[in-house]
């Protein structure tokens, strides 16, 4: 009998041993110019957009690139500026304690024609 009270004390004292849960992935969908507050106290925007893809139905050259810049500040912190690029690494950041920002790649809009770019939503991800 002892035996079988003893098994449900073993699985409560393993389980209370084990690690919190880390933190979780996170979505935000933006704009350029937008800001958002990415984790408590360091605000993630999205500062601009450089499309020179080869908008539908035009006959381009060069198949053209994607790439987005982004900003992280804190107070009291140096900012971080870094360009996240479709196919490329993601950013790990320093001011989010080596969490990883990357974009959505399922996210990225169409090309459109160069004065559409403003208008660029995309979604960026912070991994942990």
């Amino acid at each position: 009998m002892r035996h079988l009270l003893a098994l449900p004390l073993a699985c409560l004292m393993l389980a209370a041993c084990a690690a919190p849960p880390g933190p979780s992935a996170r979505a935000f969908a933006l704009a350029p110019g937008a800001s958002v507050e990415a984790a408590p106290g360091v605000l993630l925007r999205f500062e601009e957009v450089e499309d020179s893809r080869c908008p539908p139905g035009v006959r381009c050259v060069w198949a053209g690139r994607l790439s987005c810049r982004f900003s992280l500040t804190r107070a009291n912190a140096a900012p971080e500026s870094f360009t996240l690029v479709p196919g490329e690494a993601a950013h790990v950041s320093s001011l989010l304690g080596g969490r990883r920002v990357a974009l959505d790649e399922t996210s990225i809009p169409a090309p459109a024609a160069p004065d559409a770019v403003a208008n660029h939503r995309v979604t960026v991800k912070v991994l942990p």
